[in-house]
């Protein structure tokens, strides 16, 4: 996963190399939090009664914005993210109880086309996600909470594993202030089941949905 990782990076790299050789190119860092939740018609299947809330949690990336024209560009952009959501898990030993998903993404923005309007710039445009790693907490037969970093999944299991890729679309706003620092907003939704159950009946139907917000700053191009 981390050679998949490098191989992002190194494209993303590649994009800005070649982008900075044209005019209105602008390169930012940003990072804040994010709410993580899940939606779906099978949601029930993982949590009880289909009962998730959303947490928060870290975000950090960059951005390339190509501007073409006054009003019109491109923006590429990498990130990092964890992503926590509470469910709720019942057993026959511990009954219910609140558990937490954690997951670690890169997600890679290719090129969502933006309209710049002053300082103010709104966005929208595809997505990819690439999970890092993934566990939910469980009880043992003490009532003690443990992680369980099975929920991943390896080449041994047959189903009930995290899937390692998503995919959807992106949406947002940013504002650049004069100095360059920027307050940022966006929505994500995603449209690859969270879970693999390849050898079951059917697969369910649970996707992942992020809020994020950020600050940054944006270095001008000399």
């Amino acid at each position: 996963m981390m050679k998949k990782t490098y191989t992002i990076c190194l494209i993303l790299l590649f994009m800005m190399r070649m982008s900075a050789q044209q005019e209105g190119i602008t390169f930012g860092i940003s990072a804040g939090t994010n709410w993580s939740s899940l939606k779906g018609r099978d949601l029930d299947s993982l949590s009880t009664n289909g009962a998730s809330k959303s947490l928060n949690g870290l975000t950090i990336g960059i951005t390339l914005d190509n501007k073409i024209s006054q009003y019109f560009g491109l923006k590429h952009e990498l990130f990092y993210s964890r992503k926590q959501t509470a469910l709720q898990i019942a057993d026959s030993i511990n009954g219910g109880f609140t558990s937490r998903l954690k997951r670690q993404y890169v997600d890679l923005f290719p090129v969502s086309p933006a309209f710049y309007y002053k300082g103010l710039q709104v966005y929208a445009g595809p997505y990819l996600g690439f999970l890092l790693n993934a566990s939910v907490q469980r009880k043992d037969t003490d009532g003690n909470l443990y992680t369980d970093t099975a929920f991943y999944g390896t080449g041994k299991a047959s189903h009930g594993y995290s899937q390692k890729m998503d995919a959807g679309f992106v949406t947002g706003l940013t504002y650049e202030f004069p100095n360059g620092f920027t307050l940022g907003a966006r929505y994500l939704r995603g449209f690859v089941p969270l879970i693999e159950n390849a050898n079951t009946i059917r697969q369910w139907k649970i996707y992942n949905e992020n809020f994020f917000v950020t600050i940054g700053y944006r270095f001008n191009k000399g």
